[in-house]
C-alpha cells in the first residue's frame, strides 16, 4: 500500500535531492570551473605573457602551486549558493509539472507545457546563479 506524501514533505524531500545534486555536481566540476575561470581571468592586456599557455598548464600550475586542494579553492562558496539554486530549480520544475498535469486532467502533459516547466526553472535559476558566479569568479580571480 503507497500513501501520498503531504505537500511539505515532498517539497522537502525535493530540496534535499537538489541540493544533494548540487554537491554532487559542484564536487565533480568545480576544478575544471576553476581552471576555466583563472584562463579567462588572466591579464594578456597588460603586456607580459599570459600566465597559463593552457588548460592543462593551468591544472598543473595549480596542484604544483597550492597542492590537490588547489583546485577547490572556493569551493566552499559554490556549495552554499549551489543548493538552493538546484533545489529551486528542481522544485520549480517539478511543480509547474505537477500543476499542468493536474489542469489538465491527464498524468502526461504536452511538451509546449515541458518547455514552459523547463523555461520557468531556468529562469530560476538564471535569477539565483548570476550573483554566484560574479562571487566566485572575484574569488578565484588571481
Amino acid at each position: 500500500m503507497q500513501t501520498e506524501l503531504s505537500t511539505f514533505d515532498r517539497l522537502r524531500c525535493k530540496v534535499f535531492n537538489g541540493a544533494f545534486a548540487g554537491v554532487v555536481g559542484v564536487t565533480c566540476t568545480f576544478p575544471l570551473d576553476l581552471v576555466k575561470t583563472r584562463m579567462q581571468s588572466q591579464n594578456k592586456s597588460g603586456g607580459g605573457p599570459p600566465k597559463y599557455r593552457n588548460a592543462a598548464h593551468c591544472f598543473q600550475s595549480v596542484v604544483r602551486g597550492e597542492g590537490f586542494r588547489g583546485l577547490y579553492r572556493g569551493v566552499g562558496v559554490n556549495l552554499l549558493l549551489i543548493n538552493p539554486e538546484k533545489a529551486i530549480k528542481l522544485v520549480v520544475n517539478d511543480e509547474l509539472r505537477r500543476n499542468f498535469a493536474k489542469r489538465s486532467g491527464k498524468q502526461k502533459i504536452s511538451v509546449f507545457h515541458e518547455v514552459l516547466a523547463g523555461a520557468g526553472a531556468g529562469s530560476c535559476q538564471i535569477v539565483i546563479t548570476t550573483p554566484m558566479e560574479l562571487l566566485k569568479k572575484e574569488h578565484n580571480r588571481r
